[in-house]
């Protein structure tokens, strides 16, 4: 009698699980069903020539510096652009100009051909493309100074009535800037590396959290770092809230979703006894099915948390903006409060207790379940919280933000050792930094390889990591 009242009050647990999951989805889906609706239709704006231009989720930048052989500038010199939209300006008294073009596609700058031939250009017309959406493309860089000579075909003097084949030469973009190295834009890429360093670490963090007690590299982490750039975005644009009141309510959805993940999925896969690997699949699964739902409800473009463009600021050879130290410092801030978590409060203890031995601490009596509960939830929490900042710093997140960076999280997390919170921060610093100077050298495209090269170099040498251990074998 007394089993088939515990199986009866079961099956009413089972029952209510079930029901609280289907209510939490049907909510969830109500919410993503009203972003959906809700999202604002794009304004073309036009072309304008700027002082200076920052790309944003609107506008992508064409700008460059116009300079001799003797790298002086050259001033009052009329730049035309051409191609997907038009515009005119004057170059200023350091030879810089800029335009703020809002569509994605090809742009020609040119300038009077006599100019070109007075200081020796070899081209007077330069093309780049920009793609609003992606990072490495929202800006196009043009110097006339660096374009490689081009090669004119000879004339015969017994043929002039021939045609001659005609060379149209572009001036070298992006590509041709890297080969410059100057102190200024070294200070600048090693500024901007770091900046990025520290929103990768604090991406990193919470999932060397989840390793570090469950054996479990998620391959969704990246997916909450979208998430809490979009939640931001639903905050600030959709319900017109401030900054920071959007912020808190894209943390809170964060940590809320990976609560719900740890009580729906990873704790009964847990409790069924599967497998690390094939844990690991669902998370590859959850990952390409959020990815999809977020396009779904929020489109393909980009996402601007903030419209404003905030105003530069110089220090010493770094240029800048408010909204980039305060990024940076909040996500210093935060990965030193998670060390101090860790390392000075009973509940950090017991998290690094379940990470050392998990049967060991459950004999000491930790509710390790609890424990691995809360981490899910803070890890999911800094996910959304560096979703936001990186929102921001970017000047957008679009739905696939996260998964662009998650090769970079994992390799931050391995490099400075796997289940170590400080070595993230350490790792994502090295990765940021390498990436960053790597493209005064390289293509900004392939900046990625260059850090990922380094992470295979360090491995080779220390295969545990920066701070990880050497485990012992037999």
């Amino acid at each position: 009698m007394a089993s088939t009242y515990r199986s009866v009050a079961r099956c009413g647990r089972r029952g209510a699980r079930w029901r609280h999951l289907l209510c939490v989805v049907a909510v969830i889906a109500a919410v993503f069903l009203w972003c959906g609706l809700n999202v604002p239709q794009a304004v073309a704006v036009e072309t304008e020539a700027a002082d200076r231009c920052v790309p944003t989720a609107e506008y992508g930048c064409v700008n460059g510096i116009l300079q001799d052989s003797d790298q002086k500038p050259i001033a009052g010199v009329t730049v035309t652009l051409g191609g997907a939209a038009t515009g005119e300006t004057t170059t200023a008294d350091d030879g810089t100009w800029a335009f703020k073009v809002a569509d994605d596609g090809k742009y020609t700058v040119t300038i009077a051909q006599d100019v070109a031939k007075q200081y020796g250009f070899a081209a007077d017309s330069a093309t780049v493309e920009i793609v609003k959406s992606s990072f490495s493309k929202q800006r196009g860089v043009v110097r006339f100074d660096k374009a490689a000579a081009a090669k004119q075909p000879s004339k015969s003097r017994g043929a002039a009535d021939t045609k001659q084949p005609t060379t149209q030469t572009h001036a070298k973009t992006d590509e041709s800037a890297a080969s410059s190295v100057t102190w200024t834009r070294f200070c600048q890429q090693l500024y901007s590396g770091v900046i990025f360093g520290l929103l990768l670490g604090l991406m990193a963090v919470g999932m060397n959290l989840v390793y570090g007690t469950t054996g479990l590299s998620s391959f969704s982490h990246g997916e909450q770092v979208t998430l809490g750039g979009l939640m931001a975005y639903v905050g600030t644009q959709m319900l017109h809230m401030p900054v920071v009141l959007s912020a808190i309510f894209a943390i809170v959805i964060g940590g809320l979703t990976g609560l719900l993940q740890d009580q729906f999925i990873w704790g009964p896969l847990r409790y069924k006894r599967v497998g690390t690997m094939q844990q690991m699949i669902v998370t590859i699964g959850l990952s390409m099915a959020l990815q999809y739902l977020y396009q779904f409800f929020f489109g393909g473009d980009i996402k601007g948390i903030v419209k404003s463009v905030p105003e530069g600021i110089q220090l010493g050879p770094i240029t800048t903006n408010a909204p980039a130290l305060i990024c940076a410092g909040i996500a210093l801030a935060t990965i030193v409060g998670v060390t101090v978590f860790l390392y000075c409060t009973r509940l950090g203890r017991a998290t690094r207790a379940v990470s050392d031995n998990a049967a060991l601490a459950a004999a000491s009596g930790i509710n390790v379940d609890s424990v691995v509960r809360i981490v899910w939830t803070l890890s999911c929490a800094l996910a959304a919280l560096s979703g936001v900042l990186l929102g921001i710093y970017l000047n957008g997140i679009a739905w696939n933000t996260g998964v662009t960076l998650l090769m970079l999280m994992f390799a931050a997390v391995t490099l400075g050792g796997l289940g170590t919170a400080n070595g993230a921060l350490v790792g994502a610093l090295v990765i940021g930094v390498v990436a960053d100077l790597s493209t005064l050298v390289i293509p900004s495209d392939m900046r990625y390889a260059s850090a990922l090269a380094i992470l295979i170099l360090v491995l080779l040498v220390r295969p545990q990591g920066i701070f990880g251990k050497r485990n012992r074998i037999g």
